[in-house]
């Protein structure tokens, strides 16, 4: 059951007022030596250093601190007003008597403004900036040393963060119609916003298509009545997940478990320790995940490797915008030797837990901070050390964990990986990442310590939501601007859009896996869309509507202009339409409910919304893939005109919306399809492939199905229970009968693409070419294993 949304408010005069807490409360930074003296000077203590104040930006952080760019020491002398935004003090005029750690020197600062910052207050995720590599250490070694336990950093239960060919002659081709459009002779990724592309499985220009497969990227000729191999590119050891193809270069994203040292082994770091105790220490440097970027050359007959970069930590995503790639990696430290104890009693435990305090104290900044190494065409190294500037990190008011969030920028279009490469990070884990044109906007989630609170919070302002803005407008490197927080956790990448000055962002205060909450004791969940006014000092929330789907959570949201359809569920789907015109006073305008659920959402045109999810039971059961037409054209009377299920099914287009294609041009939509019999002792036999659904008058009908896999065989068991009798004796039961389908999971479609009068179907067994008119196979071509 749902209920109807609280209310609808708006605050632009209380956000600038809380903005001037957070411009009160200043970076930590300091103008010192630069990375080649790191050693040279003597480490500050965090409880001594004043807070220092900065731009808004980055932009200058990397200049040579001796001309004194290190931090801004101007003073404001105007008092702000209610819709004037405040300017900070500067550190020299800091009056306070700042005594503490990183964390105090906030809280101090902001109660010298005339109060503390409410937890969930705007601006209240306002990075701060650290100078030298010195400071940063310093930093890094107090938090972890109070966080570190017997068996090292337990980072999940520890209170942080959860996480056009360019040329003139191609432009002037396309103007002849020599070379394919994207849109008219061929299809794009599936991609949030216009203009941004997505690193997907597949990608073509209309001449060649590139898959991702496995370990393996495939590069085929589509030119012709059939796809040809040119070349399968091997990338041993690694896992390749997606790739993006701009002009004859291609970036392949992949993953590998790994140690990055570059040039030199780091220093093996062993505590200062009595013999005798009894605990044991953990081999280092430990290797951990590995981000890969492979730049493979096209313009050649054959494809080829021209050059390798690898970052450590974990890859979360990227968004290319005219040539230029950003890259979003987090990492762990991971060389760092850690003490365990050879026995649980507390004793043990405690010299453990010293012993690690110890190593932390004996670390170095690169124990910290994610490294990186760019070898050459054969494999040589040729650059590699440090990923990011002690001058370009940046750390929240909260205490992030020893995670670090870096975002890479790289001109594919200039000179890929051989160009120029900047990183910025922040002292904190990632979970997703959206892109606006002049935007790139990262969050992180915020929980309590359960080690200090085992039942959780007790309120869900408890679990936020941090957005940490970064300028990408132009071809240079990315820059800090701003922050903001709100209540609740975003779903997925589509929770988030720029619009007209604004950002809107769909959140639910409970995360989906905290199911152990419903009890009568928990706040109801609810989800909420807020809206910041987006501006050249940051973020200032605007406007909230709340009360969305009481007890359930978000699903699937998609931003329509100043339209957002937001889909709630637990037993019913409750699609709402919200009307967000007005930045100041969002408001619900319709709801429609029907069983099961959308999962993703994608606009058709014409007023029309198509959602791919799950049917469910009145009860909120599933009972397999549903896919919905909706009229939108009135917002405050939504309709559901058209239905298509496939019972027991499930696509791929449910948790990744680059499965889904939508060709306007033949008023087709295909969606990978897995579909099993509810009973497995039934002779149907399962459905692995693709299904290709008309939109065209307004309705649904399922056109064609698609699949690569052989006929499944049938195998069944039999069996016999032995009964017991009371007196010891034994007896044979009745027989039971077994019976399952050797599937080929290789077989089931990933992905699809059009090319001329052809739609391509991608699996990792191979690409099958169809014909758009008939919808019937033309060729197949089959990947070498």
């Amino acid at each position: 059951m749902t209920k109807a949304p609280k209310h609808t408010r708006s605050k632009p005069a209380k956000a600038w007022r809380l903005l001037a807490v957070l411009a009160v409360a200043g970076l930590l930074a300091a103008a010192c030596a630069s990375d080649a003296n790191d050693g040279a000077v003597d480490e500050p203590s965090l409880s001594t250093l004043g807070p220092a104040v900065t731009s808004g930006t980055a932009d200058g952080a990397g200049d040579d601190p001796a001309d004194g760019a290190g931090a801004d020491t101007s003073s404001a002398g105007t008092e702000p007003g209610d819709d004037q935004p405040p300017q900070a003090s500067s550190a020299s005029d800091n009056s306070s008597g700042v005594d503490g750690s990183a964390d105090d020197a906030v809280d101090d600062a902001a109660a010298g403004a005339g109060g503390a910052v409410p937890a969930g207050a705007v601006g209240a995720a306002a990075l701060r900036q650290f100078g030298e590599c010195d400071a940063v250490l310093g930093y890094v070694q107090e938090h972890a040393a109070a966080a570190v336990g017997p068996w090292g950093l337990d980072e999940d239960g520890f209170g942080g963060e959860m996480f056009e060919q360019a040329a003139a002659t191609a432009d002037d081709a396309a103007i002849d119609g020599l070379v394919p459009q994207p849109g008219i002779d061929y299809s794009t990724s599936n991609v949030q916003e216009s203009g941004i592309d997505e690193p997907d499985t597949v990608k073509t220009d209309g001449r060649r298509m590139v898959v991702a497969n496995e370990n393996r990227v495939h590069v085929v000729d589509v030119t012709g009545a059939e796809p040809a191999l040119i070349a399968s590119v091997q990338l041993d050891e690694q896992w390749v997940s997606s790739l993006l193809l701009h002009g004859d270069r291609v970036l392949v994203f992949a993953s590998k478990w790994d140690v990055i040292v570059p040039f030199a082994e780091p220093a093996d770091i062993e505590p200062d320790i009595e013999p005798d105790i009894e605990i044991d220490i953990q081999p280092g440097p430990g290797s951990g995940p590995t981000t890969v970027i492979v730049e493979i050359d096209l313009s050649g007959a054959t494809p080829t490797v021209a050059r390798q970069l690898e970052i450590e930590g974990n890859y979360i995503g990227a968004r290319m915008i005219d040539g230029v790639v950003r890259v979003a990696t987090t990492s762990r430290p991971t060389a760092i030797r850690w003490a365990v104890p050879q026995s649980g009693d507390t004793a043990a435990q405690e010299r453990a837990t010293a012993a690690n305090r110890e190593a932390i104290a004996d670390t170095t900044i690169d124990d910290w901070l994610p490294r990186f190494v760019l070898s050459d065409a054969s494999g040589t190294a040729v650059d590699g050390g440090r990923l990011v500037g002690c001058d370009r990190i940046w750390i929240p008011p909260h205490h992030g964990g020893t995670g670090t969030l870096s975002v890479t920028t790289i001109d594919i279009a200039a000179d890929g990986l051989a160009g120029p490469m900047d990183a910025v990070s922040i002292m904190s884990d990632a979970s997703t990442i959206y892109a606006s044109p002049d935007h790139l906007y990262v969050t992180t989630s915020r929980w309590h310590d359960w080690r200090i609170s085992p039942a959780g919070p007790q309120d869900d302002s408890a679990v936020e939501t941090e957005i940490h803005m970064f300028d990408t407008t132009g071809r240079a490197a990315s820059s800090y601007v701003g922050s903001a927080t709100v209540r609740g956790v975003v779903l997925n990448q589509y929770s988030m859009s720029e619009h007209d000055g604004h950002l809107r962002i769909a959140t639910t205060t409970t995360p989906a896996w905290w199911t152990w909450r419903d009890d009568a004791s928990s706040t109801a969940s609810e989800s909420l869309v807020t809206v910041f006014a987006v501006g050249d000092d940051g973020l200032a929330e605007v406007g909230q509507v709340d009360g969305l789907g009481v007890d359930e959570r978000i699903f699937a949201v998609r931003y329509l202009g100043d339209i957002a359809a937001v889909v709630t569920f637990r037993q019913v789907d409750p699609l709402y339409l919200l009307d967000l015109s007005d930045p100041a006073a969002p408001v619900v305008r319709g709801e429609l409910k029907i069983t099961g659920y959308s999962a993703y959402l994608h606009p058709l045109g014409d007023d029309l919304l198509l959602g791919v999810g799950q049917e469910a039971t009145d009860e909120g059961f599933t009972t397999g893939t549903q896919v919905s037409l909706f009229d939108i054209a009135d917002p405050d009377r939504p309709q559901r005109i058209a239905q298509w299920t496939a019972p027991g099914g499930h696509s791929h287009v449910e948790f990744n919306a680059h499965a889904f294609l939508h060709w306007q041009p033949s008023d087709l939509v295909v969606l990978p399809l897995n579909q099993y019999p509810f009973d497995d002792s039934s002779d149907e036999p399962p459905f692995l492939g693709a299904v290709a659904l008309g939109t065209a008058q307004r309705d649904l009908t399922e056109r064609a199905r698609f699949s690569h896999a052989d006929a499944p065989q049938r195998r069944c068991r039999e069996s016999r229970e032995i009964l017991i009798r009371p007196d010891g004796s034994e007896e044979s039961g009745p027989w039971e009968r077994y019976c399952w389908f050797d599937n080929d999971w290789q077989a089931q479609v990933t992905a699809s693409a059009v090319v001329g009068d052809r739609l391509y179907l991608v699996s990792n067994e191979a690409l099958e070419s169809i014909s758009l008119e008939s919808l019937e196979r033309v060729a197949l071509l089959a990947w070498e294993r």
